[in-house]
This record gives C-alpha cells, structure tokens and sequence, in this order.
C-alpha cells in the first residue's frame, strides 16, 4: 500500500490557481484511473480534472468554491504500489531527479511549500537579478505569507536567467520563482509529458466545457482567479465593480472600467502598496467592513499611579529595567478581564467561509501590542500577560519592541492574540478610536498622560489624568457592558493597590 499525491497540474500560461467549482469524488471512494475528480474554473476555461491512477481517495483540497495554487496537492490517494507524487503538468510518473547528464543545464527553483495552509507568498524583495551568479545559499527574495516573512535562499551555484516577476507580485506555491542557468543537467526534462486534463485547446479557436454553477461565499464577488489576482495587484475592490460575465462574475473589461476612473493626473506619484502595508490595508478594511464598531472613553486620574511608578523606578535603577506606564495598564487590564471574558474573546462570524455564529473566550490574556515599525504596524503577542510581573512585562515589551523593528521576531511571536492594546506612547493624544483587530472583539488604547486643574475642596490643585479608550464590537459587546468594565479598570489604576489585590 502507498500515497500517491496528484497535484493540480499546470493548466495554461499565467494561470497560478483554479477554483474548484465541483467535486465528483469524496475521501474514502475508491476510484480508476481516468475517472473525473473535480471541475476547476480559471479564467481560460472550465476544465475537468481526472484521475491518474487507481486508488481510494485519502483526502482533498478544499471545500467547492475554494482557491487551489497550480503544483498544490488536489488529491492524495492510498493505492497498492509505492510512494509517489504527481508533479504539476505531468501524467501520473514522478519528476526525474536532476539528470546526470553534463554540460549547461537549467534548474528552476520553485516556491517551496511554506507552511500549512500557505497557497502563495507576495515577492517583497529581490535579491538577484537576471544576469546575476549566484552561489548556493546565497538570498533570492524576501517573500511575505498571511503568516510570517521569510527569506528564500538559492538551492543552486549558476546564473539567473528569469524571475517570477516584480516586487509586490503573488506567486504560486510549487511555481518557478527562479530560473538558474547551471553547469550540469539541470533538473528541466527536454520534453514535458501532456497534462492530463479533458479539454480542446487548439490554436485557433480554443474549446472549453460547458460552465459548472460556481459556489461562492455570499460576501465574495465571483471572479476568476485571475481577474482576483489583477484586482488584487492594482488594488481595486472587487465588490465595486459591476459584473457583466455570464455567470454574473466580475470580468477583465469590468476592471478596465473600475480603472478608467483612476488615472493617475499630472502631478501625481503612485507608490505601489505592497508586503506588510498591504496586509495592514486588507486587515483593517475588512474589520471595519464586517465589524460594528463603537468607541468608548473615560479620563483616569493616574496621579497616584505616576507616583508608585517614580519610585518603584527609583528604588530599582540600578537592578531591574525602568517601568513605563504600559506594564500597569497591562496589569489592570488582565486583572480586569478575568470578570469581563467576553472583552477577551474572538468573534467567529463566518464571513471566512469557516464555521461561524459563535464566541470563543479565552482564559489565558495573549496580548497583543500594536508596534509602529519602519515597515509598517505589526502586533506582537505577550503571551499569558497575566502570570507575569511588573518587571517581566516591561522586558517582554522591549522585547518585542525591539525586534519588531529590527525584523528579528519569529512567526510565533505573531501568534494567538486574544486581544489587543495599541499606546502611541507621549504622541497619545486626547482620544483614540482604534480599529479592532479581527477576529478579536475589543481594543484598548490608553492616551497620553497630562496635567489637570481640578477644583478639590474649595481649593485648586493639579492632577495628572489620561483618557482611555476601548473600542469594540458591537455584534457582541453592549456599550453598558464597556462602560461598566472600563470603569474597573479605571478603579484599579486610579487605586494602584487594587490591581495588586485581585
């Protein structure tokens, strides 16, 4: 008994994906070879996709209506010979290993599976050029994932002879991202076997199959997936666009109109928004797309708070790490929300295709610290904020700090926030009404620290409050609720002693 693992096979010149828009086989079936598997839409064509072996059906790829990258995994079969993979645009043999043969060659450096669930990564940086020799190990590129950026190194001494494309450019995973002139084979065959897909596609008038209903999410333009990937690009919302396809689905020619608004005009510079600024864009629109938002601030007297922070830093400065405000409010805020769990939740929605209608809380507070960096705002995690001190949040925070903008975190610092608190630090402001950051259903953002006249039994005396934020989502969180919790919060920072006691 083995695994044979058909990949979607490489089904035309620029197209990177296909939609799967029906299966005809489901995990546990048993089927022969030649039997159809599924129909896939591209941009092209709607295609039918059959089988290259016998064997029963382990597994899919995904759900119909979801996205699958040219050279990923369609299909994985258990059959009764031994270990094989289908490489994308061939038959049912496994690549060749790099011929043997001597001379000048070609070896194409695809773009390796990243991690799970990892389908693509956008270019944000060349290292090489055409022309350029490169050594083995040398960096290639800089490629940005939803879940870290990586660096890509050479597999291969040679020359480059092409790359994928320009920076901001998506590829696909099991794409050529470099094509290397080497001495030797290569691991290019001269010929390539013909793809085992049923449809016509002559020169002159290509044929397809007929159309297959195409299933959606009901929040999700229909497009094919290159008319997504040139939206994406040249960052058009494709829920603007007015769809003239047969299908009702979003065109080329619909784009060209969406496009002929924007021209640039005579003075203007267009910046490209690509790698983590593009992230940020697509992130906090979405929030503000799906999410209710309301905005809730009261001001808090931190007279008392600045007090014990100068001398806890005085009594410590020569051993321990200078507090700053933020490992107070952390402080508070994780005694806080072991009564509110519901400001320390993720709202599941739905509107990614997954399962929704349902709150998760969480016992743990991971929380996350907006950064601004060089290249844009990231949110590092403090994980378990409510086990650690004073002193150990403040190194945790310089921690994070520090390697954010210095690119030197790992994707686990990345991960598993619960929520989310975001200071500009003395840049604060009166007010603050940060975004949330979904999943997550609420965001705290304290203001800077001022000082205040105050009428106090008949006399006039100086205070130094702070204005704290909280915003959140209103599809699950009443604003009575945020007002009473933040009231808490704002005992325990107006009396530091409470935040000790809980």
């Amino acid at each position: 008994m083995g695994t044979y693992s058909f990949k979607l096979p490489d089904i035309g010149e620029g197209v990177v994906e296909a939609e799967i828009t029906a299966w005809h086989v489901a995990p546990g079936e048993t089927v022969e070879e030649d039997q159809p598997l599924a129909d896939a839409m591209t941009d092209k064509a709607t295609i039918e996709l059959t089988s290259p072996v016998d064997g029963v059906v382990r597994t899919v790829a995904c759900e119909e209506g979801e996205t699958v990258a040219v050279g990923a995994d369609l299909v994985v079969f258990d059959t009764d010979g031994g270990e094989a993979t289908a490489p994308a645009g061939t038959e049912s043999e496994p690549a060749a290993e790099t011929p043997a043969s001597t001379g000048s060659g070609t070896y194409e450096f695809k773009l390796p599976d990243i991690g799970e669930g990892v389908v693509e990564a956008e270019i944000t940086a060349w290292h090489v050029a055409v022309g350029d020799a490169v050594e083995e190990d040398d960096p290639v590129a800089d490629a940005m994932t939803d879940k870290a950026t990586i660096e890509l190194t050479s597999p291969v001494s040679g020359t480059v002879k092409s790359v994928a494309g320009d920076e901001g450019d998506t590829v696909a995973v099991g794409a050529t991202l470099v094509s290397f002139a080497v001495e030797g084979g290569g691991n290019i065959e001269q010929s390539t076997p013909v793809e085992r897909v049923k449809t016509a596609a002559p020169t002159s008038t290509p044929s397809v199959v007929a159309p297959v209903p195409v299933v959606t999410p009901s929040n999700r333009p229909l497009a094919s997936p290159a008319v997504r990937k040139r939206a994406k690009d040249a960052g058009l919302d494709l829920s603007a666009a007015k769809p003239t396809g047969a299908q009702g689905n979003v065109t080329h020619a619909d784009l060209d109109k969406l496009e002929t608004a924007l021209e640039p005009v005579e003075g203007e510079t267009r910046i490209k928004v690509i790698g983590l600024r593009r992230k940020i864009a697509q992130s906090m629109a979405e929030s503000k797309r799906t999410i209710a938002h309301f905005t809730y601030v009261d001001e808090v007297d931190v007279t008392a708070l600045e007090a014990l922070r100068k001398r806890a830093n005085d009594k410590h400065k020569d051993e321990r790490p200078k507090l700053t405000v933020l490992p107070f409010i952390i402080r508070a805020l994780a005694a806080t929300l072991k009564d509110w769990p519901q400001f320390n939740a993720h709202y599941q929605d739905g509107s990614d295709g997954r399962p929704g209608g349902f709150v998760s809380q969480f016992a743990d507070i991971n929380l996350g610290i907006a950064t601004q960096t060089d290249i844009g705002l990231v949110v590092p995690v403090i994980q378990q904020a409510q086990t650690l001190t004073l002193w150990e949040t403040a190194e945790e925070i310089t921690r994070l700090a520090n390697g954010a903008r210095d690119n030197k975190l790992m994707p686990a610092d990345f991960q598993g926030a619960t929520t989310t608190l975001t200071s500009l630090g003395p840049l604060g402001g009166i007010v603050t009404t940060p975004v949330v950051n979904k999943p997550e259903v609420a965001i705290f953002g304290p203001n800077k620290i001022r000082p205040k006249l105050e009428m106090r039994n008949g006399e006039v005396v100086e205070r130094l409050v702070m204005n704290f934020s909280v915003s959140c989502d209103h599809r699950v969180i009443d604003g009575y609720d945020a007002a009473q919790m933040v009231q808490h919060i704002k005992r325990r920072l107006q009396d530091p002693m409470e935040m000790f006691l809980a």
